[in-house]
């Protein structure tokens, strides 16, 4: 039997690269996140924030395809994910950047080395991405740190380094898990201003944080997650987007 299409161009060239409806996800015979209503667009940042437990991380494995759906519809950058085979979703997969709340590196690599990482892993040439490698160690602030091992990095570095590789590909959405985590207000603040200007080149971000706060930094729709459940709770404004700072 032929599988249905998995393609809804409607939707993604409307802006909306993830379009949750009625989901449901979890794990083994635990149900995690429940009756799902969510939208990320492109050129917006998405923050959902919550207490720990409360749902976030798993809510970042779904969107970017480590976790299936149970019900529901979930369309991603233009794929229904239940719909679609393995290379439709492998394609999708490529089109996202994601920071984990851990980040894990090659330790003894140079931070440079591990941003340049998924360059590599499609068969590009050091000659051929060293710039842009470069360009991306300079929009992140890492400075002279990126030549040294990632073993004698900051916290904070390693999460700037992360974000770096998250963004090697040029993805069209971008997922952090609380990239905040065990970090100073200030570092913090950094990281999610580096993240969030990535909508000025057309990229979705979604964010997903403990510190309620963050809504305050960045034009953001904010969205707050408990237990599994999911709640919009304020919008983001593009003339206040433009405004930021």
């Amino acid at each position: 039997m032929a599988r249905a299409n998995p393609v809804d161009l409607d939707l993604y060239e409307r802006g909306a690269l993830v379009r949750l409806a009625g989901v449901d996800a979890g794990y083994g015979e635990t149900t995690v996140l429940a009756g799902l209503e969510f939208e990320a667009r492109a050129g917006e940042v998405a923050l959902v924030t919550g207490p720990a437990a409360a749902g976030k991380t798993t809510f970042t494995h779904l969107l970017r395809l480590a976790l299936p759906p149970r019900s529901g519809r979930a369309v991603i950058l233009g794929v229904d994910v239940a719909r679609a085979g393995a290379r439709a979703l492998a394609n999708v997969k490529k089109r996202i950047g994601y920071v984990a709340e851990t980040p894990v590196f090659i330790e003894q690599w140079s931070a440079f080395d591990n941003i340049a990482m998924p360059l590599r892993l499609t068969g590009r040439k050091p000659r051929d991405y060293v710039d842009d490698v470069r360009e991306l160690v300079d929009f992140v602030g890492l400075g002279d740190a990126a030549d040294l091992p990632i073993e004698q990095l900051s916290g904070a570095e390693r999460r700037r380094t992360a974000i770096a590789r998250a963004l090697a590909a040029k993805p069209q959405l971008i997922l952090a898990d609380d990239p905040t985590a065990n970090m100073s207000p200030a570092d913090g603040r950094r990281v999610v201003r580096l993240l969030s200007e990535m909508r000025r080149v057309g990229a979705g971000v979604v964010i997903a944080s403990q510190d309620e706060s963050l809504a305050d930094i960045s034009s953001v729709a904010h969205w707050r997650m408990d237990r599994g459940h999911l709640s919009r709770v304020s919008f983001a404004r593009p003339e206040e987007a433009e405004a930021y700072e």
